[in-house]
């Protein structure tokens, strides 16, 4: 497969997980009480208050979902050291299974534990789905990305015309920019389906997911006929 074919399938399939990612992360806020399954920040902030406060219960359902999503990273990095799966596919099952996890579980449960599957198919996915065109790029959350769009926005107006490398930081911009409006697509099409279809409605996000799948086969078969 040639640098151009490669890439021609590598940034769609980027900006598909962006907007499962999105998906997911609506879903998750809307759902289960604002809490966020794709991130430790929020969750180990909570984590402290509970210990501060001395609520035992949920001191425990927040480390194990910080344990949860340690647990992804830790099968994440040992399979991609330890074996020659294409972890893509291995990822894209894993938030199917979540997805459909998700929609069975309860509104009673408690909305850290409802989002287990989350926290480790996330975390999985992080540590797989790294970013495109050789820009690193998260598709579970933005920040990184909103900072990386701005940056490369600001050095692109401000470098003169014809400066080497500034046709480079439109094309970050862009890149960066461009996995944000994936990812809240993402969250804009989640939080109108969970209006209508509430706790079922990530159902919707297995077509995205499957979508996914068939990008990253076709990917991995153009791999194959070059090696050949």
């Amino acid at each position: 497969m040639t640098k151009k074919e490669k890439k021609s399938l590598e940034l769609p399939i980027h900006y598909l997980m962006a907007l499962c990612g999105g998906f997911f992360g609506a879903y998750a806020i809307a759902s289960r009480m604002g809490n966020l399954g794709q991130a430790q920040t929020a969750n180990l902030i909570e984590l402290v208050y509970a210990v501060i406060g001395r609520n035992p219960w949920e001191a425990m359902f927040r480390l194990i979902a910080m344990l949860v999503f340690v647990s992804g990273m830790v099968l994440a990095t040992v399979l991609e050291k330890k074996s020659r799966w294409n972890l893509k596919y291995l990822s894209i099952a894993l938030d199917i299974a979540a997805a459909l996890a998700l929609g069975l579980i309860s509104a009673k449960i408690h909305p850290v534990v409802s989002l287990y599957p989350i926290f480790f198919a996330s975390a999985f996915q992080w540590c797989v789905f790294k970013g495109a065109k050789g820009y690193v790029s998260s598709t579970l959350f933005c920040t990184n990305n909103l900072k990386q769009t701005t940056v490369a926005a600001v050095e692109y107006l401000l470098a003169p015309k014809g400066e080497e490398g500034r046709e480079e930081k439109k094309e970050r911009s862009l890149f960066f920019g461009g996995t944000m409006l994936s990812f809240y697509l993402g969250v804009a099409v989640s939080y109108v389906l969970w209006l209508q279809y509430g706790l079922r409605s990530i159902w919707f996000n297995l077509l995205p997911l499957l979508c996914g799948l068939l990008l990253v086969r076709a990917e991995s078969r153009e791999r194959g006929k070059s090696e050949n």
